[in-house]
């Protein structure tokens, strides 16, 4: 992703944003871990691996963000809260607008 400011151009890779959806998933009250949608990436991946970020020709961005969550917690506030502090995080840090965010709730423990 690029943006120009007035100094110049900054480019963000998408493994800097993976690692921002992370931090901001992990300081949202409610999920345990980031898991995955298969059983083979669990053994083979960290976390950060986990979360799929995808950018369109267009500068758009998908995020797909597969979590286990707390049990007693609500389900969709948690999945609600992390969607909007992922997209506050990354508007505020890495200036992307066009955020797509995907929470898959795989499990409660």
């Amino acid at each position: 992703m690029k943006f120009q400011t007035e100094y110049g151009e900054v480019e963000i890779t998408v493994n800097a944003i993976r690692r921002l959806v992370y931090l901001a998933v992990m300081e949202t009250y409610g999920p345990i871990s980031i898991g995955s949608d298969n059983w083979f990436s669990k053994w083979f991946t960290s976390e950060e691996g986990k979360i799929k970020v995808e950018e369109d020709e267009y500068g758009r961005i998908s995020v797909d963000i597969f979590v286990e969550v707390e049990y007693g917690t609500k389900v969709t506030e948690v999945g609600r809260n992390i969607e909007e502090n992922v997209k506050h995080k990354l508007s505020y840090l890495a200036n992307c607008e066009n955020v797509e965010v995907n929470v898959h709730i795989i499990g409660v423990r």
